[in-house]
């Protein structure tokens, strides 16, 4: 029965976020598997205005396009798609942005992706106070995705949501794109044999990301030691300056998926001292390309890296700086823990992806009968 289903997913978050791409690839996996599914965004910046295989609905003040924010805060967001086409079986929608959705759908499955606002502010006083009271709007909903056991557990304490209501299906990794292998991408950076590469993949406008650490743990290395960042930047510059690591850290900003795989297979090792992440794509990834990470002690950072990561507490910069030298200077160790890596990332396949999902689809629909 479900494999007649028709879905629809709705998000609202800009590209380049973890949301985004989580959706996305639920999107990807469900029409990879037969499911006639669109995918509907909210764009209030023209970024996807060639994509053929995305629908777009746009807010209805066109002055204010550029600004996503706005968007959200005057309700833009959520309003484009009350018109939507009513023939979906099942309409996913990635909150909580879009939480307010649930007054025109009674067939809705909404996707929690982390309760990080409740915990933070953000940079705006008003923006942390709206978000929070969408927070508010999934103790409404009837059944809820969300892409771990943390998040999940974050839900039922905070929220005081029926842990029933709630399942986790986990992201999962696209193959084609992140994978162990070699990468040309040393050779133009003109990167030295003896160099060796440590990875984050993080915007430093986030607090969470802690980005800062991963500079401080390079200024503990010796200089052969380099550090490739993926991400924004403009908050680090100057302290990049500052510490004298122009000559080890090579930036990237917003670069495609095809781009970022070549990025993870020309690294050696992962660093990631999140502070908070409802999940933590990156370290997928980074997995799934073969490289040993070492990652924060943090929220579900434990429970995405398993047994294949070095976890420290993020701040522990003589802890990481100790696990770094551990890897790199035992190459049989170093490969034990690359095959780590490689073997957890299976966890998270597009077929264990599926299966989780059918069997969300399945129960909302029995639920929904009775």
């Amino acid at each position: 029965m479900t494999k007649n289903l028709k879905i629809a997913i709705l998000n609202d978050m800009p590209p380049f976020v973890g949301i985004t791409t989580y959706v996305y690839n639920i999107f990807l996996n469900l029409r990879k598997h037969g499911i006639y599914t669109d995918f509907y965004q909210f764009d209030s910046t023209n970024f996807y205005k060639n994509r053929e295989d995305i629908i777009i609905k746009k807010g209805i003040n066109f002055h204010i396009k550029e600004n996503y924010w706005l968007n959200v805060l005057l309700g833009l967001n959520y309003r484009a798609f009350r018109k939507l086409n009513s023939e979906y079986d099942i309409v996913l929608i990635s909150g909580p942005t879009l939480n307010k959705v649930e007054k025109y759908f009674n067939n809705l499955i909404h996707i929690g992706h982390d309760l990080y606002f409740l915990f933070h502010r953000s940079n705006t006083l008003i923006y942390t106070i709206y978000i929070r009271k969408q927070y508010n709007l999934f103790k409404k909903a009837k059944n809820i995705i969300v892409n771990s056991q943390y998040t999940k557990n974050d839900f039922i304490k905070y929220l005081n949501i029926d842990e029933n209501k709630i399942d986790v299906v986990y992201p999962a990794i696209n193959n084609e794109i992140f994978y162990p292998g070699k990468s040309n991408l040393r050779e133009s950076l003109k990167i030295n044999n003896e160099d060796i590469l440590l990875l984050n993949v993080a915007p430093d406008s986030q607090p969470n990301k802690n980005v800062i650490s991963v500079l401080n743990l390079l200024r503990t290395l010796p200089k052969n030691y380099k550090l490739i960042r993926v991400g924004n930047n403009s908050n680090t510059l100057n302290l990049i300056k500052e510490w004298n690591l122009e000559e080890r850290v090579i930036l990237f900003e917003n670069i495609d998926s095809k781009k970022l795989g070549e990025v993870y297979r020309a690294s050696d090792i992962f660093i990631f001292p999140s502070l908070f992440e409802g999940f933590g794509s990156p370290v997928m990834e980074a997995m799934a390309s073969g490289l040993p990470v070492i990652v924060s002690n943090r929220t579900s950072l434990p429970e995405v890296a398993g047994n294949a990561g070095l976890i420290f507490d993020p701040y522990d910069i003589e802890g990481m700086k100790e696990g770094v030298f551990k890897i790199t200077n035992d190459r049989d160790l170093y490969e034990t823990y690359r095959k780590r890596s490689i073997e957890r990332a299976k966890i998270f396949s597009y077929e264990n992806q599926f299966k989780s999902l059918m069997y969300v689809f399945e129960k909302f629909i029995k639920e929904t009968k009775h």
